[in-house]
């Protein structure tokens, strides 16, 4: 259930900033906004306020803005001055632009209230475990959250550091570990997971045990929260340029691209990990789909501004007829794609 309502929760936002870009610029431009429809059809709710009917659909997976005149015609009737068709060039892209601009600024927002009313995590020092991964060693033998680590084969433990340091000159050796817990200590026996880790240098295989340190979250303050946030937005467009050059380079692995069925997987983790977390994800998720909603494909925002851009280097619009051709090829494309993301999802989520 918890899974189901954040999925429910992070798409409904996206779709709602992302369509009040485009109704807020429509509006502005002085065009007709006849419906803004958060969902699909069937319609659960309407209203209509002046010119325009506000609805909500049964399906939560989308929404729109339906504007006059944004539909081509085959005549050359002359449009009204409140059709977008008869607006400038300049003035339909913004339009078009804005439903991404506003994602992005979402996200901007969003990663600024984690920063300044949770703070980012900083690793403390003291040899104290902070988790235990499921089934590891450390698991088997006891450990738990919140014990603090002594000694290691009667060698004292001062800091996390050396306690790392111990266990990684360990790998598949057995290990006495003296542990306080509360008023009391014991001894447990661990054998570090022999693992190999990749460097500049080469390879080298070191022993894990399967803890984390305690991490600590320092709020950053209202104002100093704003550069940071600029920081993990300018992360996010890097990796997604990271991510279109693997694409051309064949890099892509599974697992790399997430559609529907990892976005809920995500919603559901992160939302039962607190609001932090939760709000991290929705920023970083408003901030990936702005930006691939401005890619050059037909059926997407990005898409329509290529048109644009045709039609002011040509003076004239593009045919209907070919438009129709370009969005139909576009749009079987498009759901293949999802076909495959969806299916990969499932086989990566569910490890198949």
């Amino acid at each position: 259930m918890i899974t189901f309502l954040a999925t429910i929760i992070v798409i409904s936002v996206i779709v709602l900033v992302h369509e009040l870009g485009h109704f807020m610029l429509a509006k502005s431009c002085g065009v007709l906004v006849e419906k803004f429809s958060i969902g699909f059809p069937p319609t659960l709710f309407k209203k209509k306020v002046g010119e325009t009917e506000y609805a909500i659909g049964a399906i939560p997976f989308g929404g729109y803005v339906k504007m006059s005149g944004e539909t081509p015609r085959e005549d050359n009737a002359e449009p009204s001055n409140k059709e977008f068709r008869a607006k400038p060039i300049h003035s339909r892209a913004l339009i078009l632009a804005a439903g991404s601009i506003m994602n992005l600024i979402l996200g901007i927002l969003l990663f600024w209230a984690v920063l300044a009313f949770h703070g980012t995590g900083e690793l403390s020092p003291d040899p104290i475990i902070g988790d235990v991964m499921k089934d590891s060693p450390a698991d088997s033998a006891g450990l738990s959250k919140g014990d603090r680590i002594i000694s290691i084969d009667s060698v004292s433990i001062s800091d996390w550091e050396g306690m790392a340091s111990k266990v990684h000159s360990m790998p598949g050796k057995k290990a006495l570990f003296t542990i306080e817990r509360r008023d009391s200590t014991f001894i447990a026996a661990i054998i570090p997971t022999p693992t190999e880790i990749k460097s500049d240098s080469g390879s080298d295989t070191i022993g894990l045990v399967g803890i984390r340190p305690v991490v600590n979250f320092v709020p950053r303050g209202v104002f100093r929260a704003v550069p940071g946030s600029l920081v993990l937005f300018g992360d996010i467009l890097g990796a997604m340029a990271q991510f279109v050059v693997k694409i051309f380079s064949g890099g892509i692995r599974r697992g790399d691209i997430g559609g529907p069925v990892m976005i809920a997987k995500m919603a559901g983790t992160t939302a039962q990990s607190g609001w932090a977390a939760f709000l991290f994800f929705l920023a970083a998720l408003s901030v990936n789909l702005g930006v691939l909603n401005l890619f050059p494909f037909p059926v997407l925002d990005g898409g329509q501004l290529v048109y644009l851009a045709i039609e002011a280097i040509r003076k004239k619009p593009m045919s209907l007829r070919v438009k129709l051709i370009v969005q139909q090829i576009g749009f079987l494309l498009l759901l293949l794609l999802m076909i495959y993301i969806t299916i990969s999802d499932i086989f990566f989520v569910f490890g198949k």
